[in-house]
C-alpha cells in the first residue's frame, strides 16, 4: 500500500511539474480514460453480470435508442476534453498535494460537499430555464440514460460543471492530490447515478436511505420527467425547495 502512495505522489508531482502542452494531454487521456472505462464498466455489469447474478433491478427496460450510445460517447469525449482543460486550474490554485492533517482533509472534504451541492443544484435549476435550457437539452435527449449519459451534455454544460472545483479553490485552497481525487470520485460518482440500475430493490423506493441520497432510482425521474430531483449526491435541497419527486 506505502509504495501506491508514493507512486501516485510521484505521478502528481509529476504532472505537476510538466510543461502546459504535456499536463494538458494528460488530464485529457485521464478524463477519457475514466468517462470510457467507467461507462463501459458500468454497462457490463448493469446489462449482464448483476442480471445473470440477480442482483438488483434494471429501471427502464426499454432498450437505448439506435444511435445513442455513439451519440452520448461523441458527446462526453468533448466534455472531457474541457473537464481536462480546466483542471490545468488546479496547478496554479492547489496547496502543496496533500493536506497537512486529517482534520484538515475532513474540513476540506466536508466543505466542498456542501459547496458542490449547492453549486450542482444552483446551476442545474439555471440550465432549466428558458435562457439556458437549450444547452441543457442535449444531455436530456438521453431519457432511457446509459452511464454514458454522465457527461452527454453541451460544451456549455461541461464548462459550468468544470468550473466546480476552480471555483471552490478560489475560497478554499485544496491540495492537488485531493482535487483531483475529489473530481475522479465526482465523475464515477455521476456515472453511477445515470447506471438505469437499482442496486437496493429490497430497501424500496421509500427507504429513508434512498430518499436521502440521489438514487439512480430518483435521477431517472430526472430525466423522465424534467424539471424535478435536481440535486447531486443527494436529495436536501430538493426536498428543501419541493423539487423532489419519488
Amino acid at each position: 500500500m506505502q509504495w501506491m502512495l508514493e507512486s501516485f505522489d510521484t505521478l502528481i508531482s509529476t504532472w505537476l511539474q510538466a510543461n502546459l502542452l504535456a499536463a494538458l494531454l494528460v488530464a485529457i487521456a485521464v478524463h477519457c480514460l475514466i468517462y470510457l472505462l467507467g461507462g463501459g464498466i458500468g454497462i457490463l455489469l448493469t446489462e449482464k453480470l448483476m442480471p445473470a447474478l440477480g442482483i438488483g433491478r434494471p429501471l427502464d427496460q426499454r432498450p437505448a435508442k439506435p444511435g445513442q450510445l455513439q451519440r452520448e460517447i461523441r458527446n462526453g469525449l468533448i466534455a472531457c476534453l474541457i473537464l481536462g482543460l480546466a483542471s490545468l486550474s488546479y496547478r496554479r490554485l492547489c496547496d502543496g498535494i496533500w493536506p497537512e492533517s486529517w482534520l484538515q482533509a475532513a474540513f476540506q472534504i466536508s466543505s466542498f460537499v456542501v459547496f458542490n451541492n449547492i453549486y450542482s443544484y444552483a446551476t442545474h435549476r439555471l440550465l432549466h430555464t428558458r435562457a439556458l435550457s437549450r444547452f441543457h437539452r442535449v444531455h436530456h435527449l438521453s431519457v432511457r440514460v446509459t452511464p454514458y449519459s454522465s457527461y452527454s451534455v453541451h460544451p456549455i454544460e461541461a464548462m459550468i460543471i468544470a468550473g466546480t472545483l476552480p471555483l471552490f479553490m478560489l475560497l478554499i485552497p485544496l491540495g492537488l492530490g485531493t482535487a483531483l481525487v475529489l473530481h475522479a470520485v465526482g465523475m464515477v460518482y455521476t456515472t453511477c447515478i445515470h447506471c438505469n440500475y437499482d442496486l437496493m430493490p429490497s430497501l424500496g423506493d421509500h427507504h429513508w436511505l434512498k430518499k436521502l441520497i440521489n438514487h439512480p432510482t430518483y435521477h431517472r425521474f430526472h430525466h423522465t420527467l424534467g424539471n424535478v430531483n435536481y440535486g447531486f449526491t443527494n436529495r436536501l435541497l430538493d426536498l428543501l425547495f419541493k423539487t423532489s419527486k419519488g
